[in-house]
Order: C-alpha cells, then sequence, then structure tokens
C-alpha cells in the first residue's frame, strides 16, 4: 500500500474532495436507506444497516479531518471560496488529514459502486 499524500491544492480540497463528501452523504442516505427500508431479506437489511454504518463513521472521520485543514489554512481556502482562481497554493496535511483525503477518494468510489449494484 503506497503512503497518502502529505499535500493536497486548496482547489482540489475546495472542488473535489468537498463536493464528493457532500454527494456521498446524499448517495448514503438515499440509496442505503432505501435499500434498507425495501428489502424482505432480514439478513439483508441487517448487511446494509452495518454497510451504511461504515460508510457514516467513515465519513465522520474525513469530515472532521477535512475540517482540521480548512482550519489551519482558512486564509488560502477563503480566498479560493471568494473567487480568487490563480491560487494554486498546496496545503500541508498532518498524518490523520493525509490518511482522511486518501479515504475520502476511496469511499467515493465504493459508494458510487454500491449504488450500482
Amino acid at each position: 500500500m503506497s503512503s497518502p499524500r502529505t499535500q493536497i491544492s486548496a482547489r482540489e480540497l475546495t472542488e473535489e474532495i468537498v463536493p464528493h463528501l457532500d454527494l456521498i452523504e446524499k448517495l448514503i442516505s438515499t440509496t442505503l436507506t432505501s435499500l434498507i427500508e425495501t428489502t424482505d431479506s432480514a439478513e439483508e437489511r441487517e448487511r446494509r444497516e452495518d454497510q451504511k454504518r461504515r460508510f457514516e463513521l467513515m465519513l465522520l472521520s474525513i469530515r472532521m479531518n477535512v475540517a482540521s485543514v480548512t482550519r489551519r489554512h482558512a486564509s488560502v481556502i477563503r480566498a479560493i471560496q471568494n473567487g480568487d482562481r490563480t491560487d494554486s497554493s498546496i496545503l500541508q496535511l498532518d498524518e490523520n488529514e493525509a490518511i482522511a483525503m486518501d479515504n475520502a477518494k476511496t469511499l467515493y468510489e465504493q459508494v458510487k459502486a454500491h449504488t450500482r449494484t
């Protein structure tokens, strides 16, 4: 397994990671909740509920680390959000934040895959 990246661009954080987290949250809420509510199988319901809990826990951890990065780099993030399109600042990540950014990408792919099945 490769080491997580220790840097991320401010633009990637604000334009990819955060919107993907919002989409993940929506997909978890709508898709898995729907599957849980419509299944007749107790085993399938339990499996989907466990899956939903795992996704939500990972999402919570990721959001906490995104908040940490955002707090530490608030001025850069604000510049991006205010339309400063010339800013290509690189944000330094601590170990937990780096893992969380990798987990965000992995979770996004997993959730997308589960919505297709």
